[in-house]
């Protein structure tokens, strides 16, 4: 399994300094009522469960016609919605959307201050029911809408807010996380950080969870992650998961790495020193980096000694997939994501011609024989990258 580099690097040397630690197992337990709560083992050491051909079916192949001039895109983050395709590029600032035959509908993400320009970047993106995107500009303070054809809704600007992250619910609210505070001028208070639900028009809000723990180090700018009715959420250095369905909070999900999550061991090296150098070579369970949960699957992707590891379950057949690729032979794909009751794949050009320059060797013919069909015509040019592959697990 080929990983994104620089996600990696942007995971876990490119942490910065803010002002959270959260522990689910000791807080949130005691600040919500949750009536359903779920517990999964994850044994990093361990890889199983890699499928053969015979075990998966491949449902379509989209190639993907990026803009002119783009050679490169750092995919992090993909949704599919109503067929349609949005793609946040942290290589180039971008966002791109693309129709369900892979035609590039817009681009979304040029600098400035004007309507619907950006300040910052594009930091976080999602698409409420009437499927208007709704993009996050930290830096900038503000919420652009854009219709399905790339113009300006309408720009919710908030100068009081800065948070951390940003989520929205099935039922098109906006969850928030603040790890340095809120301050609401409006009643003259100031809360302490915090997980806010706001109210369509971004006005009104509900405290969902206060944070009582303070440190320093974030592991990702990503912490809200949706399918579909559920909108899931990972707290900084968390070992659990906040499931919500519509803006109700369905259940909590715990994962159990063998005591080596690093939220345990953490609070004790930040108060030493500043100095997070050790982040680099860590060699326990950085943190949960990605979870998605559908009617089908429990998908969680980790970082763990310097490697990115995901595990799969489905729930229909209780099958588990864990380590470092989910199919046997070869594995080109720097990035997965669940939809529905399909995996999506995403194969990237950069790939397709490192992994041309092993075509003739032995091992890798080898490993060949052991992939679906469709790797073969796009290493021998019958189909172009970027690709999506759409699969379903039999």
């Amino acid at each position: 399994m080929k990983r994104n580099y620089k996600s990696i690097i942007h995971i876990i040397i490119g942490l910065y300094i803010a002002n959270i630690f959260i522990s689910c197992k000791n807080s949130l337990g005691n600040q919500m009522e949750v009536g359903k709560r779920e517990r999964y083992s994850v044994n990093p050491n361990v890889e199983s469960g890699q499928m053969e051909t015979s075990q998966y079916s491949v449902d379509s192949i989209l190639t993907l016609k990026i803009p002119d001039g783009v050679i490169e895109m750092g995919i992090d983050k993909i949704s599919i919605v109503n067929s349609n395709v949005y793609i946040l590029d942290n290589i180039n600032n971008k966002m791109y959307t693309f129709d369900s035959n892979g035609n590039l509908r817009a681009i979304i993400g040029e600098r400035g201050h004007a309507r619907g320009e950006f300040i910052g970047k594009p930091d976080e993106f999602f698409i409420d029911s009437n499927n208007k995107l709704h993009v996050f500009d930290k830096i900038g303070h503000k919420i652009n809408v854009y219709n399905e054809d790339g113009s300006v809704d309408k720009v919710i600007e908030k100068n009081e807010f800065y948070p951390h992250s940003l989520g929205m619910t099935s039922n098109d609210r906006y969850l928030m996380y603040f790890i340095d505070g809120y301050k609401d001028e409006k009643n003259e208070t100031e809360l302490p950080s915090s997980l806010l639900l706001f109210d369509k028009k971004c006005k009104d809000y509900k405290r969902l969870i206060p944070l009582r723990e303070e440190q320093k180090c974030v592991i990702s700018e990503h912490t809200f992650f949706q399918d579909r009715d559920r909108l899931s959420f990972i707290p900084c250095f968390s070992d659990s998961v906040i499931v919500f369905k519509a803006d109700t909070i369905e259940k909590i999900v715990s994962f159990d790495f063998e005591e080596n999550i690093l939220c345990k061991d953490m609070p004790e090296k930040l108060e030493q020193s500043e100095d997070f150098s050790f982040m680099s070579d860590y060699q326990a369970v950085l943190g949960l980096n990605r979870y998605q949960e559908t009617d089908s699957f429990v998908y969680l992707d980790y970082i763990y000694q310097q490697r990115g590891l995901y595990w799969l379950y489905n729930k229909r057949t209780g099958q588990i997939i864990c380590g470092s690729k989910f199919f046997e032979g070869l594995n080109p794909y720097s990035y997965y994501c669940i939809n529905g009751n399909q995996i999506i794949a995403y194969i990237d050009n950069k790939t397709v011609e490192q992994f041309k320059q092993f075509y003739n060797n032995n091992a890798f013919q080898e490993n060949l024989k052991k992939s679906p069909e469709y790797l073969k015509d796009l290493l021998e040019g019958r189909i172009q990258a970027p690709v999506l592959i759409y699969i379903t697990l039999k």
